[in-house]
């Protein structure tokens, strides 16, 4: 059923929505651990990067210190060698030398052999990129060069100065022995974090590799003190508990929408459109004519109190129907003497009376006529129930037909009939409009009934016929002494039928159920200066109004 099918899909819709939200929930979580794994490692690097940077910054402002003893400018004195003795002995350096603005080495502590040391001094390192720089006045950290024990070496040098001159250069050195420079800087990194260190031109000063050393989140971060770059790594292998966890977490709470949904939709279905589909079911026997069906809804107290209620109604129609069933049977019954052994005494009574009239004179006739009179006038009445007991019967449909030309034979007819009466007649050459068959009949009735009213000769009344949109109308005016207002109110449904209100005849009823059957409306309205205007209304057909 539609509802259902509206249902299930109301329901698909929002729990794929819910699961969908989840899902992306969970996926944005994941992310944002990722993200915070890569912001962890980006921090490492920074804390390894300051830490290197402030211990080379250190040793610059070491070497800065004693190039600025008077001594130390003292070339080739004992003096000079002896601060260089206490440098290397009171410090993390590793050697120390002098260089003279000239270029040559003046003085020099190394763990090499004496007879290396003395060739050494007096050598000329004015083409060391160190001693330019430090010459040019800038404390300088060179990159790591491979000592004869096997250790990297890394040179500080600064500019030596007497009388704020440049007489020469302090070159410091230190080992990168293993990991004993940078200790400092990586011993509160875990395992999981590797370490690289390297210089401009690629070469790799320090390296620890990160475990496992798979699927890296890496930072590279250059120093300010020394022209290196520390590379930090760590695998994401790390994150693979928490994304396992999330994972599973993900599936759980899908799952779990997805369950909740289907159970939502399943209660929802017991407790409330089963029922539903239930009525329906039952309207629809009851639209089939299966007046009395009972339906069981279940369910909860209010939906037993509705399905209860339902079973009442379908009583009620069926007793309904079966007694208008039996009225029905009645009127027919009704009809069939109306029509046929009334009709047929009145015209024995009116030919009696007539043979009375045409054979006596005097009281005695004038008598006659007047049964004579009133037995066309039965007559008549039994005309007009049988016109509209053909308006009212089952096979009556409304049809487009042409209201101009209706209207036209309708009014011809009764000028035929009454040549003394004043007839006009206003209506274009076409007005389709939908009605039953009988409006021909009805607008006869409401003609003739302008004439047989009229207290004035000649009678008048006019007919016109105007298209307006989606509508025709029909107007018959006359001059007479109007439709009493009791009969216009009963007509409208304002005051019911009983004894004191009713109206005088079949005709204004046969017009007003014409008219209600064809899909009109009916209306009155006075004349001026005198007299009554009958409007009827009626829809034009659908294929007009587009």
């Amino acid at each position: 059923m539609r509802s259902r099918r509206l249902f299930v899909l109301v329901l698909a819709v929002s729990a794929l929505v819910l699961s969908g939200a989840t899902y992306a929930g969970f996926q944005a979580y994941q992310d944002a651990v990722v993200d915070e794994h890569s912001a962890d490692v980006q921090r490492s690097g920074d804390l390894v990067r300051a830490d290197i940077d402030a211990r080379l910054a250190a040793h610059q402002e070491t070497v800065e210190l004693w190039a600025a003893l008077p001594a130390v400018a003292a070339h080739g004195t004992d003096r000079q060698q002896d601060r260089l003795d206490a440098l290397v002995a009171n410090t993390a350096f590793s050697g120390a030398s002098v260089v003279d603005a000239n270029g040559t080495m003046t003085a020099l502590v190394s763990d090499l052999p004496p007879a290396e040391r003395d060739r050494l001094v007096g050598s000329d390192l004015g083409d060391r990129t160190y001693v330019q720089r430090a010459l040019a006045g800038e404390t300088y950290v060179s990159d790591p060069v491979a000592a004869e024990t096997g250790n990297d070496v890394v040179t500080v040098s600064t500019p030596v100065r007497r009388d704020g001159e440049v007489v020469g250069t302090l070159n410091a050195a230190f080992h990168l022995s293993g990991a004993a420079f940078f200790e400092s800087a990586t011993r509160d990194l875990s395992v999981e974090t590797g370490v690289t260190v390297t210089t401009a031109d690629g070469t790799v000063v320090y390296e620890e590799e990160p475990s496992p050393d798979e699927s890296l989140t890496s930072h590279d971060a250059a120093l300010s003190e020394a022209d290196w770059t520390v590379t930090v790594s760590e695998s994401r292998a790390v994150l693979r508990p928490t994304i396992r966890r999330l994972s599973l977490l993900q599936a759980v709470s899908v799952a779990a929408v997805l369950a909740v949904a289907a159970g939502f939709g399943w209660w929802n279905y017991r407790r409330n459109l089963r029922q539903v589909e239930a009525l329906l079911e039952g309207f629809e026997s009851l639209q089939d004519g299966e007046y009395g069906t009972h339906v069981d809804v279940g369910g909860a107290e209010e939906w037993d109190r509705i399905g209860r209620g339902f079973n009442e109604m379908s009583d009620t129609v069926r007793r309904s129907v079966d007694e208008s069933r039996e009225r029905a049977q009645q009127l027919q019954v009704l009809d069939r003497v109306l029509r046929h052994t009334l009709r047929n005494e009145l015209n024995v009574v009116r030919g009696r009376a007539e043979l009375v009239a045409a054979q006596t004179d005097g009281e005695p006739a004038e008598h006659a006529r007047t049964v004579v009179e009133r037995c066309d006038d039965l007559l008549e009445t039994a005309d007009k129930e049988r016109a509209i007991n053909d308006v009212l019967g089952a096979e009556t449909t409304a049809e487009p037909v042409d209201v101009a030309r209706v209207v036209e034979h309708a009014v011809e007819e009764v000028r035929e009939e009454y040549p003394d009466a004043a007839l006009a007649l206003d209506a274009p050459e076409r007005a389709r409009a939908v009605a039953v068959p009988q409006l021909g009949t009805a607008v006869r009735e409401l003609v003739e009934n302008g004439i047989r009213h009229a207290d004035r000769d000649p009678a008048q009344v006019a007919v016109e016929v105007t298209v307006d949109g989606e509508t025709v109308r029909v107007d018959v005016a006359d001059h007479g002494p109007g439709i009493p207002e009791i009969e216009r109110r009963v007509l409208s449904g304002e005051d019911a039928i009983d004894a004191l209100h009713h109206s005088q005849g079949l005709g204004l009823w046969l017009v007003h159920w014409t008219v209600a059957h064809s899909g009109g409306e009916l209306s009155f309205a006075d004349n001026d200066p005198r007299g009554t205007v009958v409007s009827i209304t009626l829809p034009v057909p659908p294929s007009r109004r587009d």
